[in-house]
């Protein structure tokens, strides 16, 4: 008997049916569901795991927070313990009786340490180098069977890496969030989480919205035309464009608002080029995707489920250029169909096919791209949404560039020069197929020099210079790929979490008080946490870990140093860094003034996570009110008229926002015939 681990069911179950022509028998041992088949004449069983069935953490021992402190955790070793028993268990007992053992999983550094977890736990160390190894790039029959004869080993080096990745991250994370929860006294369910990924990404956030808050707009003003010529109008802007003196913009509009008409002075004419896009790697498809309202984390999640359903290739990669191997003329005839006709016979009726290429060119993974052709009905509409855009990127590549012609206009009104601008496009190339790039048109009278032209408006507008804009979740991970913040595969969850323990809320994400005022506190404090230089080295090491030029004792040993010493400042600032974030946080905390003793009222959590507000001056004054555990709760600055308690606004998700009094026992409840309080 054949046994293969796939990293998920899903995977597991498709590589099945392409290995056995979809014969295949689907038993469960327990809940874990394995498929059987006939592999070349051999029994072959085929289960899937569920991502890392082994967690990395600290012994027991060290868990007691007010006992064990933060400095014994730098040199404290990890151990493994199992995080998925069950399956843990039928991996076991189906190792044990296999003659040989086949890993399935995603061919990168986190599926490389998955499979050695998998044969370590099945069959001991000793095991990993006499598995077989299954490179693939997308669930399809061609590519799986292909992988199946032609198998190597497992990378060990890869898995090195991508275990110091976890090392690291426990250690770093456990020592600095021990330590500031510690010393801001926010424990249990508000701990405040620190990381080596995670707060040097939440300071770019705070940064940003520092320099909104702080933003000064600045006057100036802009003197604007409505041209005209045989019954068509366009636009023109005096040629000084932004003029940052009230006087001067006043005194040339007093000069020319009352003209009529203006003399061309020259039209320049130019026919330009627009190449088509680079094909996606994961950073640009996120940065894409978000446009069309996709979050980040939910993105990845989403191609994730296509790559294993067979619909595209794998969505973690750095690469922006095909690989020669890859036949771009047969996925083309593939997707010949349906709204991607057109644009799939333009191509094929080309003599040679010649994509582009980014500027990034790796050896794992091609760009992603599709793998089969699917309609809305074959699939859920948030999956379609990204299905397609990733359809038409892919035969964007393979496109003509757009054809545009430019014109620019110069005219003279009374002595001062005006410009106008039109484009037009000629040819719509990739555009045509690549719907989600836009080209604004604006079409010119056809002119030429001396022709006079007619003054239909003339305004001075005054304007103010605009803040700068927040990042949008793609723009982040695009920003944390510049600066060496994580991988490809983590940036979104770093981002995710970064949400979850409400650092930073809406989209584009701005920080909460308590993402600022950390990230405010390690500045003063230990500004090296919040800077990428530090963790963007040690993602370079854990580079050169996973080519074997570096080894992984080398880089966790230099990486323990770093913390003791960023720790080492941080213990001799404590007191300063646990005043400064607990004075900071208890504005976010503050929901409004107490109707028993006029002390603030608090937002609680419970030790099992549940919001409830609470009179700061516990236990003298035990005032209490519960709160909804769904939805997001919004405080406002005012009081119920009738029990003088807060009011507050519940937000939820496709519903309205709602104002309801938070005493639960209020009147205005039962009058209005709503007293379960969600009004």
């Amino acid at each position: 008997m054949r046994l293969i681990i796939c990293e998920k069911d899903n995977a597991a179950k498709r590589i099945s049916s392409i290995m056995s022509g979809n014969r295949f028998r689907t038993e469960h041992r327990g809940r874990v569901a394995v498929y059987d088949f006939i592999w070349d004449g051999e029994e072959t069983l085929c289960m899937g795991l569920r991502g890392h069935i082994l967690n990395m953490d600290f012994p027991d021992r060290y868990n007691n927070w007010s006992e064990v402190p933060p400095r014994d955790l730098i040199t404290a070793e990890p151990k493994r313990t199992i995080s998925a028993p069950a399956i843990a268990k039928v991996l076991k007992d189906l190792s044990v009786k296999a003659s040989k053992i086949y890993i399935a999983t995603d061919f990168d550094r986190e599926g490389e340490l998955i499979g050695r977890e998998a044969v370590d736990h099945a069959l001991g160390s000793d095991a990993v180098d006499s598995v077989y190894r299954a490179h693939f790039s997308s669930l399809t029959e061609p590519e799986v069977k292909h992988s199946f004869s032609n198998l190597t080993r497992l990378n060990k080096a890869l898995a090195s890496a991508a275990e110091t990745r976890q090392v690291l991250d426990l250690i770093w994370g456990a020592t600095l969030t021990r330590f500031i929860s510690l010393a801001s006294n926010r424990l249990w369910q508000d701990f405040l989480s620190v990381g080596r990924v995670q707060s040097p990404t939440l300071a770019i956030i705070v940064d940003k919205e520092r320099e909104i808050k702080e933003f000064k707009p600045e006057p100036y003003w802009r003197i604007e035309t409505i041209f005209s010529k045989d019954d068509i109008t366009f636009p023109g802007n005096h040629s000084l464009g932004d003029i940052w003196k009230e006087e001067e913009a006043a005194s040339l509009y007093l000069k020319l608002k009352g003209e009529r008409s203006g003399t061309v002075l020259e039209v320049i004419r130019k026919k330009r080029t627009d190449r088509p896009p680079a094909p996606f790697n994961t950073t640009e498809l996120i940065r894409t995707a978000n446009t069309l309202g996709m979050a980040a984390a939910r993105i990845m999640s989403v191609a994730e489920d296509l790559y294993t359903s067979g619909y595209i290739s794998y969505p973690r990669t750095d690469n922006t250029v095909y690989p020669k191997g890859l036949d771009l003329k047969a996925t083309v005839t593939m997707l010949e169909q349906g709204p991607y006709r057109t644009a799939c016979e333009h191509i094929l009726s080309k003599e040679v096919i010649s994509p582009t290429r980014g500027n990034k060119e790796t050896t794992d993974h091609p760009p992603i791209y599709p793998t089969n052709y699917a309609t809305p009905k074959d699939l859920a509409p948030e999956k379609f949404k990204l299905y397609d855009l990733i359809v038409r990127r892919f035969l964007a590549t393979l496109h003509d560039p757009t054809k545009l012609e430019t014109t620019q206009i110069r005219i003279d009104v009374s002595g001062e020069l005006f410009n106008s601008s039109g484009q037009v496009v000629l040819e719509p190339g990739y555009r045509s197929i690549y719907t989600f790039s836009k080209v604004s048109e604006n079409t010119l009278p056809l002119l030429i020099q001396g022709d006079r032209v007619l003054i239909e408006d003339i305004q001075l507008r005054s304007k103010e210079t605009k803040p700068p804009k927040r990042y949008s979740q793609g723009g982040l991970v695009q920003e944390m790929e510049r600066l060496g913040l994580g991988t490809k595969s983590t940036r979104h969850e770093t981002l995710q979490k970064l949400y979850t323990r409400r650092f930073i809320e809406d989209d584009p994400p701005r920080p909460t008080h308590s993402g600022e005022a950390l990230i405010t506190a390690l500045e003063r404090h230990a500004r090296a946490i919040t800077l990428p230089e530090m963790t963007a080295r040690l993602e370079e090491d854990m580079e050169r870990i996973s080519t074997s030029s570096l080894s992984q004792d080398t880089v966790i040993k230099e990486s323990r140093e770093m913390l003791s010493n960023i720790l080492e400042e941080m213990e001799e600032h404590r007191e300063l860094i646990g005043k400064e974030l607990s004075e900071a946080l208890l504005e976010q905390d503050v929901v409004g003034i107490c109707p028993r003793c006029n002390n603030n009222l608090l937002l609680m959590r419970s030790r099992r996570g549940k919001r409830y507000v609470r009179c700061s001056k516990y236990p003298g004054c035990s005032k209490s009110y519960p709160l909804p555990q769904k939805g997001k709760v919004g405080f406002t600055d005012r009081s119920c008229e009738i029990c003088r308690s807060p009011i507050i606004t519940i937000y939820m998700k496709g519903k309205r926002p709602r104002d309801l009094c938070i005493n639960p026992d209020c009147r205005s409840k039962t009058t209005s015939g709503e007293a379960d309080g969600t009004r």
